[in-house]
């Protein structure tokens, strides 16, 4: 940090100098992994902890260390030296980067909070980050899905995906998928948790005369949205999704009474049926599409069947058939 704001000299700029960023509770379970955290048992006695690295000299530079402390109490800057001091935080990475702390040894269903502070070379401390509580509840609640999807070609065989921002205070990252037939399934063709909002697709196979694309967002504690609307990119430009298509459901698994999200795609015209089947093959439930318009959509099971009645524990398919197409997904239902 800038000599001028040692902190004998300027103390209340000091304070406001280096600032981490906000601090996200991903759950208790495993170290991070690439894309989410995961809970290890039920006797598991860990939180994982997340920020965003601040700067130095604001957003420039690195700070030199960080202070994490807990406490049974809420945190604040008058009582940060009573809380206990936890070792073993990283070591600062440039401005924006995301970090994390494993913190091990907690008591289960004891309530704890935890705040951090970085501290730069000179020893000037930057003011308290927000402090995070943590009851052993989890986060199952995923973000939205991303809207505003566009593709455009780069440089004649390459695409640029844009999409706007998620709001979410918890985002992680975005993942952008890619298949290159009407056909075709969605693979990931970004990073994990890629950051920022556009996408330049350089790895489309020589050859493909189209393309389209889909994207999720996840957050801090591994839970993913559902796929936004596909866009559909032909070398000449961008041009309207047509395709028949059933994705992924979420949350799959499902617990009762939550109900189960199933993304589909229909062309404009077309008629379709969705329904339900048990493992025996009786279809239990139909799912009325009609008046919907073409393109993406989302349909909504609530675990009943026909009768009102919710279903039993187990596996079902969901079928969409119409336009001379037919797709399933498999649905887990849990106690």
């Amino acid at each position: 940090m800038d000599a001028r704001l040692s902190r004998h000299r300027t103390p209340s700029r000091m304070r406001r100098e280096i600032l981490p960023a906000l601090l996200l509770l991903l759950g208790f379970g495993a170290a991070l992994a690439p894309r989410s955290a995961s809970a290890q048992t039920a006797s598991a006695d860990t939180v994982t902890l997340v920020w965003t690295a601040p700067g130095d000299d604001g957003l420039a530079g690195t700070a030199d260390h960080y202070e994490v402390r807990m406490s049974p109490a809420a945190i604040t800057a008058s009582n940060w030296g009573a809380a206990t001091s936890i070792g073993g935080a990283p070591a600062p990475l440039p401005s924006g980067a995301r970090q994390s702390l494993v913190v091990r040894g907690l008591t289960r269903g004891t309530t704890y909070y935890f705040a951090i502070e970085a501290v730069d070379e000179s020893n000037n401390v930057s003011a308290l980050s927000n402090v995070v509580r943590w009851d052993w509840l989890y986060d199952t609640a995923p973000p939205a899905a991303p809207t505003g999807v566009s593709a455009a070609l780069e440089n004649g065989t390459d695409a640029l995906v844009r999409w706007s921002s998620n709001s979410e205070p918890d985002l992680a990252g975005y993942t952008v998928y890619r298949r290159i037939s009407a056909g075709g399934t969605y693979q990931p063709v970004s990073q994990a948790g890629f950051s920022g909002t556009q996408f330049i697709d350089t790895t489309i196979p020589a050859g493909t005369t189209q393309v389209w694309y889909q994207l999720t967002a996840s957050d801090v504690s591994g839970n993913e949205s559902a796929r936004s609307a596909s866009v559909s990119l032909a070398l000449g430009g961008t041009v309207t999704l047509t395709t028949f298509d059933l994705q992924p459901a979420y949350p799959n698994p499902s617990r009762s009474p939550a109900a189960v999200n199933i993304p589909l795609s229909l062309p404009t015209a077309a008629t379709a049926s969705l329904f339900v089947m048990d493992s025996g093959g009786r279809r239990i439930r139909t799912l009325n599409l009609a008046g919907s318009s073409g393109g993406p959509q989302v349909a909504i099971w609530d675990g009943r069947n026909d009768a009102g009645n919710s279903v039993a524990p187990g596996v079902y398919t969901a079928w969409l058939v119409g336009a001379g197409h037919r797709r399933s997904i498999k649905l887990v239902r849990q106690p």
